[in-house]
């Protein structure tokens, strides 16, 4: 395993990170504009997602990302499970602003709200801290009216937190950030057909010494290019309600990039090693419930180096 800097905070932390939004389970909630629908992968085994954690380890993993929202708390009691013998040897990131009650989605970056948020967090975790805390998808205006960031300052403060930062969705929002100096990190959807980042985000993260946590490296399971456009999903996978427009597109991308895999690649490590070797990125999480996928990931770093010509490839697949 390779490890890496996190900006300027003191953490070195593992080139692939585990995103435990899968391990969360199963759950069902009803969001505004959208209706009712499932918000997580698929049902889950917690036998099977605590080995999971261990393997991890065992290989030398030791960042993990997780938030309340992903299956209604349910990924942060297991990664609490998971981690009460071994707190110390990780880098847990959780994440605020979401949240659900009796079924129902809600979203609020009050400082109330996210000062009671990240205490249930951490009853959940069974941790007095986590080594960094990220507003999760705040929009503009919640940035602007200043409370969510005042009150990670205050869980800051307090030691509930060591470092702080956002998960964006505009790059502009993170750069703008970094230039304030409120973040020590920022988490972004950054992909092998998705770098826009690499355009102002990541040289901005560069200058300032700004952890990135790059998330969405496998266009939600279809670019590693074992799912086809009309792949069937259960009730309970929330990619049973996304448009099929939008997963023929990222069949088309996979199938367009194969060339560049083979014994040495497979392509999902090619969507790690894309990712890993843009200048800015500090950790990939791979979310994942099943460790072969893992290992599988993990084992990207140990890849041949992408080429120019590869690269050139790619560069003309993006578009």
């Amino acid at each position: 395993m390779q490890y890496r800097s996190l900006g300027r905070t003191d953490l070195e932390v593992s080139a692939v990170g585990l995103g435990a939004w899968e391990i969360g389970g199963a759950v069902t909630l009803t969001f505004d504009g959208l209706g009712t629908i499932p918000h997580g992968w698929g049902s889950t085994d917690d036998a099977a997602s605590l080995d999971l954690i261990a393997r991890c380890r065992d290989a030398g993993v030791n960042f993990i990302d997780t938030a309340p929202i992903y299956g209604d708390g349910h990924s942060e009691d297991v990664i609490g499970r998971a981690l009460a013998d071994c707190r110390d040897e990780w880098v847990v990131c959780t994440k605020g602003g979401h949240g659900a009650a009796e079924g129902k989605a809600w979203t609020d970056f009050s400082k109330e709200k996210l000062l009671w948020q990240i205490d249930e967090s951490l009853r959940r975790l069974r941790m007095d801290h986590v080594d960094a805390y990220l507003l999760h998808g705040p929009s503009a205006d919640d940035i602007a009216r200043g409370e969510c960031l005042e009150a990670m300052e205050i869980m800051r403060a307090q030691g509930k937190t060591r470092f702080v930062g956002v998960s964006i969705g505009p790059n502009e929002m993170g750069v703008e950030l970094m230039q304030r100096g409120v973040v020590d990190m920022l988490q972004q959807s950054i992909s092998i057909i998705g770098p826009q980042a690499k355009d102002a985000l990541l040289p901005a993260a560069v200058e300032h010494n700004v952890g990135i946590v790059a998330r969405g490296v496998f266009g939600q399971g279809f670019l590693p290019g074992t799912l086809k456009p009309d792949a069937q999903f259960g009730d309970d996978d929330r990619r049973s309600w996304q448009k099929i427009e939008a997963k023929q597109a990222l069949v088309a991308k996979a199938e367009a990039l194969r060339e560049l895999t083979g014994p040495e690649r497979s392509p999902a490590q090619l969507c790690v090693q894309y990712v890993l070797q843009l200048t800015g990125v500090t950790t990939v999480i791979a979310g994942t419930s099943k460790w072969a996928h893992m290992e599988e990931n993990i084992a990207a770093v140990d890849c041949p180096p992408l080429t120019d010509e590869d690269l050139a490839l790619i560069a003309e697949v993006q578009g």
